[in-house]
């Protein structure tokens, strides 16, 4: 068809001045295109009649097209909104497409009109993009408002950048002297970055710069040719780092990624910038808070917290419900001011310092140390199982720390310390009531010369009467003032004495015959029991071999050995030439170690155990049930008893529970083929009960209290004379 003038519809079809073709619907392929078309895209008629629709796509839109195509109208004009095309020189673009179907030459096909709308396009990106940023920008500066930590701080403006921003990842590094090391990241995890590359990456350049590094285009910067093949797989394709700033000195650097290229134009980095400026800010106003709040709350020279600091944290442990006793110790330095008189005020500063490092040290993390005056330090004790404890850990983990010499301009000095103790709840339930109480404790201290003293008067004199018995131990030890009892162990089918245990009594010179039970632990407290389980070893040994030369036929006798004992490294050779020197043969000697002691350091227990069977002596497992081991934990020890502590025999003949416990510990014992012996055994009734639960052996008051050597030995002769009834 052609109007007056000739002009046919194949002539406005090419003429028109906006792209347009016509594609078969079957093949997708061009059957026809107008110049507009062809100058817009770049193809030439031919390249073009050659393509299919497809082939203007990019391949991330091909399902979209095609679904598209499948649910498209066959016979009305469609909008079908905004696609992407390719030129032939690899632009992309974005085209606003409206079509409508027709039949060309016998073939279901669309006749196209394709509008470039890629500026306008990109106006609203821009847009969007920088309204994401401003978005950013508010709530970072919200951040810096209610943030008061500067790693939270940093943690929220990664998350704002990711999910405000729009950014793929975001990353904050403190700029440290050996290089960069990450604090917080958001969003696709950044390439990972071997040393010899480190100061190639663009927040180390930004850092070394001190001004924004920015890279558009991953693929075509040649700075960041170490890292494209991470980053591209992972769509990020631009990057900026942005220099965080105290003053003078680059404190950190914000690093943004992007997946669009370009992305970081003019308008944007204005933002990005104000972002910058704003974290240095806060970060400068976060660090003259920190100054101001350590020094409110800590000792400059020494760096421990000072009073104040001390007292919140007492009063914080005591709010939290403390768990056991607590106590707070004040320690004073004698003669300090004398020492800077002498030495200078420098050496007494150096001092303090080198205490504060000493108590760090040698105490857990759970026992607060602050210094809260010139000389006087303080800690605060958590955990106690009593007010007593205090005063161990004073003399263990404390004096024994500060006694030891300091150095001092090339000089070794030596210090004296007094302290003061005040303990929760029994001398105040708050942290000013024990605090003052403790002062008043130190104060009495230094005035009476004794080395520290509880607030409580009956504390004070627990303590005396433990000085003056640990006193009086040391010279027990010194004019060997013990003596040895046996108690015998007795076979329960023979009714035989089989053995016995040796039973250390103090003979003291004005109270008598102690017990042990009055003084074992302040022997193993103080380290006393190790010359105290020596003599006990070379006493027994010397009487069991005294026995024996004289003809006399004896049994053998167990010796307890303490938590303490077990770890000394000497302990098997002294058992060994106690025996030697004896002539004693290794069958007459035995030990017994308690639960505790070997579940305390099992591993410890265990190569000791095994050095003591080496020796041939016989081994028993001692008040069994008292601690936390199980008879299957004892496969590992070479046990040969085990002794069912008194506790449970005392209601065998009337609580069944406790027959019941003793019953499976006498099955489970002889399953392992570990014989059985019953402590504390006083009544028929129990007797009965252990005979019918196939025990080997008893001890206890029913048959014999613990006897002097003397009567002892008597006791064994004569059982040769059987007893009415044929034995127990």
């Amino acid at each position: 068809m052609a109007d007056e003038n000739g002009t046919t519809f194949n002539d406005l079809f090419k003429a028109y001045p906006m792209p347009m073709w016509v594609y078969d619907l079957d093949t997708l392929a061009f059957l026809a295109v107008n110049t507009a078309a062809i100058v817009h895209y770049g193809f030439s008629e031919a390249e073009f009649l050659a393509l299919t629709i497809a082939d203007l796509r990019p391949p991330e839109e091909l399902p979209k097209l095609f679904a598209n195509l499948r649910h498209a109208p066959l016979d009305t004009l469609e909008k079908s909104g905004t696609w992407r095309h390719r030129k032939k020189d690899g632009t992309l673009i974005d085209v606003e497409i409206t079509s409508h179907p027709l039949q060309f030459n016998g073939h279901a096909c669309k006749f196209v009109l394709a509008h470039d709308v890629t500026e306008r396009v990109e106006a609203h990106r821009k847009i969007a993009r920088l309204n994401r940023v401003y978005a950013l920008l508010s709530g970072i500066n919200s951040a810096i408002v209610r943030i008061r930590e500067r790693n939270a701080l940093f943690k929220e403006a990664c998350r704002l950048a990711t999910v405000e921003g729009g950014f793929v990842a975001a990353s904050i590094d403190m700029a440290e002297l050996e290089g960069l090391e990450n604090i917080v990241s958001a969003g696709v995890a950044l390439p990972q970055r071997p040393p010899h590359t480190e100061h190639e990456w663009i927040a180390a350049r930004a850092v070394q710069a001190r001004h924004p590094v920015i890279c558009n285009v991953v693929a075509f910067d040649p700075s960041m040719a170490a890292f494209r093949d991470h980053m591209a797989p992972r769509g990020l394709r631009a990057a900026a780092a942005f220099p965080l700033q105290v003053g003078q000195r680059v404190v950190a650097v914000l690093t943004l990624v992007s997946e669009t290229p370009g992305v970081f134009d003019a308008e944007e980095l204005k933002i990005l910038n104000e972002i910058a400026g704003d974290l240095s800010f806060a970060l400068l106003f976060l660090d003259r808070e920190e100054q101001l709040s350590y020094l409110a709350y800590y000792d400059v020279m020494t760096a421990l917290p000072n009073r104040r600091r001390f007292q919140d944290r007492l009063t914080q442990l005591l709010h939290a419900g403390a768990d056991g006793f607590v106590a707070v110790v004040l320690i004073n330095l004698d003669r300090f001011a004398h020492l800077n008189d002498t030495m200078g005020r420098h050496a007494g500063d150096a001092l303090l310092v080198q205490i504060a490092r000493r108590l760090g040290h040698s105490l857990p993390d759970s026992y607060n140390v602050a210094r809260i005056g010139g000389d006087t330090f303080a800690l605060s004790l958590a955990h106690l199982s009593g007010p007593e404890q205090a005063a161990e850990v004073l003399h263990e983990q404390v004096f024994s720390a500060l006694d030891l010499p300091f150095m001092l301009d090339d000089q070794e000095v030596r210090i004296s310390t007094r302290a003061g103790l005040a303990t929760y709840p029994g001398d105040g339930g708050d942290a000013e009531t024990l605090f003052k109480h403790a002062e008043a404790a130190l104060k009495n201290a230094k005035s009476s010369g004794q080395r520290y003293l509880y607030y409580a008067p009956r504390m004070n004199a627990a303590l005396a009467a433990r000085v003056a018995l640990e006193n009086e131990l040391q010279l027990a030890i010194e004019e060997r003032q013990f003596e040895m009892y046996y108690q015998p162990r007795v076979d329960l089918h023979s009714g035989r004495v089989v053995s016995a245990e040796a039973l250390i009594r103090w003979n003291h010179p004005q109270r008598g015959m102690i017990s042990p039970l009055e003084f074992i632990g302040l022997s193993e407290e103080t380290g006393l029991i190790r010359p105290i389980g020596a003599w006990v070893i070379e006493d027994v040994c010397a009487q069991q071999g005294s026995w024996r030369r004289a003809g006399i036929e004896i049994v053998p006798v167990a010796i307890n050995l303490s938590a303490v004992q077990c770890v000394q490294s000497e302990l098997l050779n002294q058992i060994a030439i106690a025996m030697a020197e004896n002539g004693l043969e290794r069958n007459f000697i035995e030990f017994e170690l308690t639960e505790t002691a070997v579940m305390n350091n099992p591993d410890e227990a265990a190569r000791n155990l095994n050095g003591l069977k080496a020796l041939g002596v016989q081994l028993s497992l001692d008040d069994f049930g008292t601690g936390y081991s199980s008879l299957a934990q004892l496969k590992r020890f070479p046990f040969d008893f085990v002794k069912i502590d008194r506790s449970f025999i005392a209601g065998i003949d009337s609580n069944p529970e406790d027959e019941a416990i003793a019953a499976a510990i006498i099955a489970m014992a002889h399953s392992l083929g570990l014989k059985v012996v019953a402590e504390g055994v006083e009544t028929e009734a129990q007797l009965a009960a252990l005979r019918a639960l196939r025990c080997d052996e008893m001890q206890g008051f029913l048959f014999s209290k613990p006897l002097p050597a003397h009567e002892f030995m008597a006791l064994v002769q004569n059982q040769h004379r059987p007893r009415e009834g044929g034995g127990l």
